[in-house]
């Protein structure tokens, strides 16, 4: 494979959700070995400074266009199923416009491959398919049950349309498994790439405090592991719950409110995004992972490569981490509670013990060398 091969990325987000992190790792990993990325990322929308720093410090050319995702989320109440008709009439009109200018960019750049972050923008793969353009479909999501969004116009209509694509690369076996592409030989799965193999430390003295990091929405359980805690919290009054991160400021204000009514405000605490999660794991006795359905859990891998137990919902991406590094499980607010008991009762060197193996394996399975390895070989295949 020669040097600078352009390849063409359709980003469905510009901010720094887990997505776009572990797409970035992704492409510093490939650009040392000879891939010219040229970036299009959707106009309109929240843009992360961190991104666009990412964008001109690494010198990538990158375009601003129309990016319309090709699901919708499923209505739930009376004036959203009044609004449904027109959000799907807005989304045609705006997938035109972008099939349009996204054609024309492929047309100007002439890339060897196209390569699809997200499922559920199917522009790539339709103009791939056009001009004869290896595409890869990188599945991040299960998108029905982690976000729930209606597959249009059907699921297995959607699974035939993947087959289309040269290459379909799945972050876990459960989304493989989900899309129905076990047998498919188009389809691998690659997990993201969290840390380079190197950037890994232990701290032994671990503090009393569980972490809860992700967008603070309803589809992460935060209401679960606040309740758990309180009940928890009973018993061990030393103990803290840290919720990191940013989201629906009425969510967060109803959470709070729910500490108040659950007698443990004093000892949960409301810290917004934070730019060094890494430095909060390695001091957390435990993560939580409430999510109900991960399409990989980047914060689970992210954990354990920082040397931080995990106590997740034994459910999608959480638990086919788990079930490889270790952790404990939870189904219900009773067993978060006590699995935190479980946590809490375990001596430094019970805990170093489990979280050490669940280092090393996030190691093997994890880091951004084995990521881009895989990714640079598909490609490889592929022209």
């Amino acid at each position: 494979m020669n040097n600078n091969i352009k390849v063409v990325y359709i980003l469905s987000a510009a901010f720094m959700g887990g997505a776009t992190i572990s797409f970035m790792n992704m492409i510093s990993g490939l650009m040392k070995k000879g891939i010219e990325p040229i970036i299009l990322y959707p106009r309109f929308g929240k843009k992360d400074a961190a991104f666009m720093f990412f964008l001109s410090d690494n010198k990538i050319k990158s375009h601003a266009v129309i990016v319309t995702s090709s699901a919708l989320f499923r209505p739930r109440t009376p004036s959203q199923y009044f609004r449904f008709p027109l959000s799907f009439c807005s989304m045609i009109a705006k997938k035109m416009i972008s099939l349009y200018k996204i054609s024309s960019i492929i047309k100007q750049e002439k890339p060897k491959i196209i390569h699809t972050n997200v499922g559920v923008i199917h522009e790539g793969l339709k103009i791939a398919n056009k001009y004869g353009i290896p595409h890869v479909m990188h599945l991040r999501e299960y998108q029905d049950k982690d976000f729930d969004w209606i597959i249009l116009p059907s699921k297995k209509t959607y699974e035939q349309f993947l087959k289309k694509s040269d290459c379909i690369i799945c972050i876990t076996e459960g989304i493989m498994k989900h899309f129905n592409l076990q047998k498919d030989n188009n389809a691998y799965v690659v997990y993201n790439g969290i840390y380079p193999k190197e950037d890994i430390e232990y701290r032994h003295k671990k503090e009393c405090f569980f972490l809860c990091a992700s967008r603070i929405v309803p589809v992460k359980g935060h209401h679960d592991v606040i309740t758990a805690f309180a009940h928890f919290y009973k018993n061990h009054p030393e103990y803290k719950l840290v919720i990191a991160g940013f989201g629906d400021e009425q969510y967060i204000e109803k959470l709070k409110d729910m500490t108040i009514e659950l007698l443990c405000s004093e000892a949960v605490e409301f810290v917004g995004f934070v730019s060094d999660i890494s430095n909060l794991m390695k001091k957390a006795k435990a993560l939580i992972v409430g999510s109900f359905y991960e399409g990989f859990g980047r914060m689970t891998a992210e954990a354990c490569y920082n040397g931080c137990l995990v106590i997740g919902r034994e459910t999608a991406g959480t638990k086919e981490i788990l079930d490889k590094t270790g952790g404990f499980f939870f189904n219900d607010i009773a067993s978060l509670a006590e699995s935190m008991e479980k946590v809490s009762y375990l001596t430094d060197e019970q805990y170093e013990e489990k979280a050490l193996l669940a280092q090393s394996i996030a190691i093997d399975n994890y880091s951004i060398e084995n990521n881009v390895e895989k990714i640079y070989n598909i490609y490889k295949k592929l022209i």
